[in-house]
């Protein structure tokens, strides 16, 4: 991949995978003390999230997040750098800690001023470390063309939506 372009791969989860996120971060949000986490593509799009942000506010959250880190990515280019694998803003309530997972996904741990930075960061890495598998399963999956039993199976979840 070229310095500065975005993977193309798509990040499709089957069910099990989503579970499997689902459940890690029910867990980790707990131990954690977070308000939300959120995984998302460098591009913007929403692949999972947990907590009580709504659906909406997380897509939100993806595409601004995302904005955020290729920002700080082309200062990291300016400076010399390759790219930054972090970012984190802090607010008089509420902080946003953003990491680089895989090349192409990124994790943003919200959380309140209760919470000390290093235990967030501590909480990030476990949990991108948790996930990372998953992840790079689902985009060497989205790589591919993809296979008839995994098209079978997105067809019938999405039988099951309506």
């Amino acid at each position: 991949m070229d310095e500065g372009k975005l993977s193309k791969t798509q990040i499709v989860l089957t069910a099990e995978e989503q579970k499997k996120l689902d459940e890690s971060f029910g867990e980790y949000l707990v131990e954690s003390e977070s308000k939300e986490i959120i995984l998302l593509n460098k591009s913007g799009e929403l692949i999972a999230k947990t907590g009580d942000i709504t659906s909406d506010a997380a897509v939100t959250v993806s595409a601004l997040a995302a904005g955020v880190f290729s920002a700080t990515n082309e200062l990291a280019r300016i400076l010399g750098e390759k790219e930054f694998t972090v970012t984190f803003h802090q607010g008089k309530e509420t902080n946003i800690h953003i990491s680089l997972i895989t090349p192409n996904t990124l994790l943003a741990v919200v959380f309140d001023n209760t919470a000390p930075i290093g235990a967030i960061r501590f909480w990030a890495k476990k949990i991108g470390n948790t996930i990372k598998g998953i992840i790079e399963n689902a985009e060497r999956r989205g790589s591919q063309k993809p296979s008839p039993e995994l098209k079978k199976e997105l067809k019938n979840e999405i039988d099951n939506l309506f």
